[in-house]
């Protein structure tokens, strides 16, 4: 399971790494009038990214826990 959850991580990072190097592109290519509604998309993977490494680590702080306690 913290393969998942540190893949699922990684996913959105690069998602929002992906998704800011477009919304730039857009902002260079169209001005950033036309541009700045892309800008929602880099932020929501951004959140989503911070949101799974907060709940992963967690996540892992309670296994580890249990762990001690049984072993």
């Amino acid at each position: 399971m913290r393969k998942l959850n540190r893949f699922m991580e990684h996913f959105w990072l690069a998602v929002a790494i992906g998704t800011a190097i477009a919304a730039m592109w857009v902002i260079w290519t169209d001005g950033f009038e036309a541009g700045r509604q892309w800008l929602i998309f880099p932020a929501i993977a951004s959140a989503m990214f911070v949101f799974r490494r907060l709940t992963r680590k967690k996540l892992e702080a309670m296994e580890d826990h249990d762990r001690a306690k049984r072993g």
